[in-house]
């Protein structure tokens, strides 16, 4: 029998051992992603025998991610068990996903999403922005250089509250489109910043004549992936965008293969601006039904 939890702080520890070593590279995957969304989507955890089961969403509208270490087969039946016969799943193109369709495929119907596809970049190209096909990230840099003398800069103890101070600019600033999300998200950003260490957390800033316009804040899916949770920057300083990027990946992630951008949520601004960064990788999102 399944008995889900709210997703705490202090499960990470335990989460962390079913992820580490996993082949996914899905920002789902990511525990300060299920931990810092948990306002908006309800996520929760459990593990039994050896596997680690996720759902969110309320009651009679739950999504069940699919169970993480031990047999899938006795993961599915828990889960649908849990339900009555009928769950919604979750799943990101993947290994495990490669395992259930081996398995069940005959048995669910399988819907793709493409706003939810994640956009998975090469750290390498993301850190030197080389060739062609980035002529006009490196064109940003240079304008953005000509107008300001700028330095790049860790964050850490020594400048957390001047990020802080920086994340309530930018949402002062965007106050007029204020919802339920980006409340969760600004809540979220506090969360991580305040315990920065124990979940893992990396983060960059671009500075402007000694003060901060721009921030980034992520945290490692695996051993090879590198999730990006967080990106701001004042909107007099638009072109800091293309920079923060750039000298996160190059000051940052050098020890990680790829660097996950996450979903645009079918925003037609958003996913031109993915696009432009050429992703290696677009990470196929899935809801799988069982059929009647």
């Amino acid at each position: 029998m399944l008995n889900f939890k709210k997703i705490e702080l202090n499960d990470i520890d335990s989460y962390r051992k079913f992820i580490v070593n996993s082949k996914e590279f899905s920002c789902e995957n990511a525990f300060v992603n299920l931990l810092v969304w948990q306002c908006a989507y309800n996520n929760m955890m459990t593990e039994v025998n050896g596997q680690l089961f996720i759902k969110s969403g309320e009651k009679g509208r739950e999504s069940f991610r699919l169970p993480i270490g031990g047999e899938l087969r006795e993961g599915i039946k828990l889960i649908e068990e849990y339900c009555g016969g009928k769950p919604r799943l979750w799943a990101q193109q993947g290994p495990i996903l490669d395992e259930f369709m081996s398995n069940f495929g005959n048995e669910y119907t399988v819907e793709s999403h493409r706003d939810a596809f994640d956009y998975i970049y090469l750290t390498e190209d993301l850190a030197t922005l080389s060739g062609k096909r980035y002529h006009s990230k490196r064109n940003h840099i240079s304008a953005f250089s000509k107008k300001h003398d700028w330095s790049y800069r860790t964050v850490n103890a020594e400048n957390l509250e001047e990020i802080k101070d920086l994340a309530e600019l930018w949402y002062n600033e965007n106050s007029h489109r204020l919802n339920d999300s980006m409340r969760c998200e600004k809540n979220g950003i506090n969360i991580i910043l305040d315990n920065m260490e124990y979940l893992g957390i990396k983060g960059g800033a671009i500075y402007v004549e000694n003060k901060p316009v721009a921030f980034t804040l992520g945290s490692p899916i695996n051993k090879e992936v590198f999730d990006i949770h967080i990106e701001k920057a004042l909107s007099d300083f638009g072109e800091a965008y293309t920079v923060i990027n750039r000298e996160f990946a190059k000051n940052e992630l050098t020890e990680y293969k790829y660097i996950n951008r996450e979903d645009d949520m079918g925003l037609e601004g958003l996913r031109k601006a993915k696009l432009s960064y050429k992703p290696h990788i677009l990470l196929e999102k899935y809801s799988l039904v069982r059929k009647d």
